[in-house]
């Protein structure tokens, strides 16, 4: 259990890296998050923080960047301070993609591109219909943004994953796998993902539609990636698509 300032340091660390992708030492957490603590007791709780597998340095001279745990950790904090609330702040996009599709596949087409667009991750969007396996739309947008991320620069990380999404069942068996749920959202990071080609990803799937009629709206991206940003836009899309399941 992390005290509370153990956590503020973590959420400082993580916040930090997902926005610079650069490990981070004392010094920038204590100069930039304002926690009212000195660099000691900054390096002192971020040695603790590593210990407990929350974080690692990647080189001895180095700052530090989170572990899965760590993510695991921050999500959790995210999800129950009641930080995400609903998707209000995509409201008025949900109400524009509702009012401009024509169709069910336009309204597929469109909320996966506004998806990718909102995370700058690859996103997709199942019909609702549990039968069909075709998977309909996995955006360009959401992969080309994925490709340019630091993460997938070398292809030794990033080919095990185009296996993935070449291969429609395995990624409808990622998407329906088990994980922590929360608000008929479903985060699972790294490790976490039964694929090993996965491993290197956070995968945030939500559900739409009601029983035999319900379909996936999945977000893939780096761990390093904005957790309270994507899992917003993904309820967001669940509202646009219709009724949460």
């Amino acid at each position: 259990m992390l005290t509370d300032r153990r956590q503020q340091v973590l959420r400082a660390l993580i916040e930090e890296y997902i926005a610079h992708a650069l490990p981070v030492g004392s010094r920038t957490i204590v100069e930039h998050y304002g926690l009212g603590v000195s660099s000691a007791t900054v390096r002192n709780d971020l040695s603790a923080l590593e210990e407990e597998g929350f974080i690692q340095q990647p080189h001895t001279s180095a700052g530090r960047i989170p572990t899965d745990a760590g993510y695991r950790a921050y999500v959790e904090e995210i999800i129950s301070s009641g930080a995400l609330g609903d998707s209000h702040p995509h409201r008025s996009l949900v109400e524009k993609l509702r009012q401009s599709a024509d169709a069910l596949d336009d309204l597929m087409e469109r909320t996966s591109a506004e998806l990718a667009r909102l995370t700058d991750c690859l996103s997709l969007v199942t019909p609702p219909d549990q039968g069909q396996t075709h998977l309909r739309q996995i955006s360009r947008m959401g992969l080309s943004a994925l490709l340019r991320k630091p993460e997938f620069q070398d292809s030794s990380t990033l080919l095990p994953l185009m296996e993935i999404l070449e291969d429609e069942s395995v990624l409808l068996s990622v998407f329906n796998g088990e994980g922590r749920r929360a608000d008929n959202i479903m985060v699972r990071i790294g490790s976490e993902n039964a694929s090993a080609g996965l491993s290197g990803v956070s995968v945030i799937t939500g559900i739409y539609g009601r029983g035999a009629a319900r379909g996936i709206i999945a977000v893939i991206g780096p761990t390093r990636m904005d957790y309270t940003g994507v899992i917003r836009a993904v309820k967001a899309a669940q509202d646009a698509m219709g009724e949460n399941g």
